[in-house]
């Protein structure tokens, strides 16, 4: 199941003859056994959607992402049933059909890997898609028309144009953290519900570090509450994610923690000071 970079960003594996793959760089193949996995090139896409089906049972599923050149260092990702829930980085004894979407903001590549297969195969399709996270202002005569905006999930009301604004509805509050002690760090940025639009920092160690974000009213219990994305951070190099203009909605809080492992239950304590200059803009 190995698959060149150069036939990754070309689109499809062509294993299967799928003459219906209407989308647009979707991947169509099968797990046969523990260790396959289906990979996707996201190119200018920041999510994916991985529907699988077919006659299995005892399916284990790993949701990952890449975010170097060469492919080659894989971390877990959290992942959204399409039919809504919690999210997770890993399923277990998987035997019906499902469809599970990826939000990766900066990754080159996500994958589905089959950790466990009893029987099988299981028929996967991958799709890149351009997700928002949030319903978009409505739109009238081609401007954005404020007076339409009702959704519950869309706090931009009376205060919106097509980037953040310098008044006090606007983009105007930003929370730090200047260095990482020597634990997970766990804290709230926002107390209540509010839109996240940027975050930065260095991640000075020579490892991975993870930046996991929460929907959480005050600071996380770490390895315990479930983040709604885990950001990787390159060993010894800045990190910078722009989320402007729509931002991402917290319908609770804003909470956040920082790890030496992927997992959703990892625990790992940073090393004092390999984090630096973090900051968060938010409304």
């Amino acid at each position: 199941m190995a698959q060149s970079v150069a036939e990754l960003y070309m689109g499809a594996r062509g294993a299967l003859p799928f003459e219906d793959m209407a989308q647009s760089g979707a991947v169509a193949d099968v797990l046969a056994a523990a260790g396959d996995a289906i990979t996707l090139g996201l190119q200018a896409y920041n999510g994916a959607v991985f529907a699988w089906w077919g006659a299995f049972s005892g399916v284990g599923l790993a949701f990952e992402a890449c975010y170097e050149p060469g492919l080659a260092a894989w971390v877990a990702i959290s992942a959204t049933p399409a039919a809504g829930g919690a999210s997770v980085t890993s399923l277990s004894n998987q035997s019906v059909a499902n469809a599970y979407e990826i939000y990766a903001p900066g990754a080159l590549a996500v994958r589905l890997r089959a950790t466990a297969l009893t029987t099988g195969p299981v028929t996967v399709r991958a799709i890149p898609v351009a997700m928002m996270q949030d319903v978009a202002p409505a739109v009238a005569g081609g401007a954005i028309d404020v007076n339409s905006v009702s959704s519950s999930s869309n706090k931009l009301i009376g205060d919106v144009a097509v980037s953040p604004r310098a008044t006090s509805a606007g983009l105007a509050t930003v929370a730090r953290l200047a260095s990482a002690a020597a634990t997970t760090n766990a804290a709230s940025v926002k107390t209540s519900a509010g839109r996240l639009y940027k975050l930065r920092g260095y991640n000075a160690s020579t490892s991975a570090r993870y930046l996991k974000l929460y929907n959480k009213a005050s600071a996380p219990t770490v390895g315990t509450d479930v983040p709604i994305v885990t950001l990787p951070l390159k060993p010894s190099d800045i990190f910078d994610f722009d989320l402007i203009p729509i931002g991402e909605y917290f319908s609770t809080g804003i909470a956040y923690a920082l790890t030496t492992g992927a997992a959703d239950t990892d625990t790992g304590a940073l090393t004092a000071a390999d984090v630096v200059g973090l900051a968060f803009w938010y409304a």
